[in-house]
């Protein structure tokens, strides 16, 4: 039971996006901040240009 009240703020947020701020949560706190760095890159990668480019080619249809 504890497990899953670890882990599910993280299912909450969303499949892709769950673990992408779990890495960069868990790398912050292991001391890894350029690990944590990266994941934080994809996720804003993922929340800001996935939906920018499926807009754009969406519109040119």
């Amino acid at each position: 039971m504890s497990t899953l009240k670890r882990v599910a703020p993280y299912l909450l947020i969303g499949p892709i996006s769950g673990p992408l701020v779990a890495g960069v949560v868990i790398n912050w706190r292991g001391g890894r901040p350029g690990l944590s760095a990266m994941y934080g890159a994809f996720l804003l990668q993922y929340l800001v240009l996935l939906p920018l480019v499926t807009a754009k080619l969406s519109l040119g249809l």
